[in-house]
């Protein structure tokens, strides 16, 4: 308040010690040919340094010298036209100029108080991020880094110096990129900066989760700030999602044998169904049975029935393609899902699993169970009504192998509901 008042005294003294000067010089050393500017000059670093009232005082002041300076020799306040007119010109403008110097004076204290209290605000805020686990990076509207706190500097493990620059968000993300810590495929991930960077443009405020090549996974956010900025948060995901992703799996898993269950396999046949409608690409199913199941339990136990059906699972699974679905679909009964498989190929297939199965027994403690398949196989057909019929046909070709003996690979018939066995031991 005291800096205020004495703000306020020391402008027009100042006014008062230079238009004095001017007055003196003018009268007792030589005719000083333009006043007004001087004035002019003085009034404003008066406003500016003590405000609106100092710089009207000092605007006071310099008309009164200038009436006096302006006057003609030996009339005071006597003047010529040109002087006359001077004279108003500084009347009129110096008062203004002060006012406008005020003004401009108030709005800059006015920014600097502001300034002030956003520091006071935004250091502790800023303490605050840099304690913070997420990941935080605020972008001005040129999508420029203006802070990044520490969880989000270790993340990037982003060097003081690139820190300091402020980068482009965009720099940022190719950083990355070069030390190879996305997990995605490198003739991919030029796009996938891409579009990254058009979702922070557009404001795109829906989660992404972002994998890191050390199985880490961050959930990616995007917010719109007041100002036309950005800000970016990473929360580390990692244990919510790969804890789904187990979940997931269990829910598809058969828990014995590890192969797919039930209800896995009937959803992946529907959509090869709806594929082998749409494009009419062949697709086979093999219907997979153990022979005589029910004695194997009853004469070793169920931890050697456990044994089979595990050992039989590992079989349906060796010669698997990326595309096929092995499954557990019963008890004791598998399924192969075969796409883009015709029927003989599906025959050979079979007779190889069939094979594969007998050609040793499981060990079951000190006990050697031979343990041998029936497979019935099919593949759809135009008169199918839906995946359903398919699986009616292998079972029945199942059937077909057990009636016919066991341990055998029977056929459906694309032409008729009929079986026709195929192989035998």
């Amino acid at each position: 308040m005291q800096s205020s008042r004495w703000n306020s005294v020391v402008g027009p003294a100042i006014t008062l010690a230079i238009m004095s000067a001017i007055w003196f010089v003018d009268t007792h050393v030589v005719r000083v040919p333009n006043p007004g500017a001087i004035s002019f000059l003085a009034v404003a670093i008066a406003a500016y340094i003590g405000g609106i009232v100092s710089g009207v005082i000092s605007a006071a002041i310099s008309v009164a010298f200038t009436a006096m300076i302006f006057s003609l020799p030996g009339a005071p306040f006597h003047y010529a036209p040109d002087n006359l007119a001077r004279l108003v010109v500084v009347a009129v403008c110096t008062p203004l100029l002060a006012v406008m110097m005020g003004l401009l004076k108030q709005r800059e204290q006015r920014a600097l108080a502001r300034e002030r209290v956003l520091t006071g605000e935004l250091v502790p805020l800023r303490a605050a991020l840099d304690q913070s686990e997420v990941s935080v990076v605020l972008l001005d509207c040129e999508t420029r880094a203006q802070f990044m706190n520490y969880a989000f500097r270790q993340l990037l493990q982003l060097p003081d110096e690139l820190v300091a620059k402020k980068p482009p968000f965009i720099a940022l993300l190719y950083w990355t990129r070069d030390q190879k810590r996305f997990a995605i495929p490198d003739d991919q991930i030029n796009a996938y900066i891409s579009e990254r960077m058009a979702l922070v443009r557009r404001g795109d405020e829906k989660p992404i989760d972002i994998r890191f090549i050390d199985g880490t996974v961050l959930r990616f956010r995007c917010k719109v700030l007041a100002d036309g900025g950005r800000m970016i948060t990473y929360g580390n995901v990692s244990d919510l999602v790969h804890s789904a992703e187990e979940y997931a799996e269990l829910a598809t898993v058969d828990g014995l044998t590890g192969i797919h269950n039930r209800r896995h396999f009937m959803t992946r046949l529907d959509d090869e169904w709806t594929r082998f409608q749409r494009y009419a690409r062949p697709l086979s199913l093999l219907m997979i049975d153990v022979d005589a199941f029910k004695a194997i339990n009853d004469q070793h136990g169920h931890a050697a029935g456990d044994q089979v059906l595990v050992y039989v699972a590992r079989a349906c699974g060796a010669h698997k393609r990326g595309p096929d679905v092995v499954a557990r679909i019963g008890g004791e009964e598998f399924a192969v899902l075969l796409p883009e498989t015709a029927l003989k190929e599906a025959q050979v297939v079979a007779e190889r699993l069939r094979m594969l199965v007998a050609e040793r027994p499981v060990r079951c403690g000190d006990d050697k169970v031979a343990v041998t398949v029936s497979i019935g196989v099919a593949t759809s057909t135009a008169g199918m009504a839906d995946p359903t019929d398919l699986m009616k046909r292998a079972d029945a070709a199942l059937y077909a192998a057990k009636r016919g003996g066991r341990n055998m690979v029977s056929v459906a018939d694309t032409k008729a509901h009929g079986t026709a066995p195929a192989s035998a031991a």
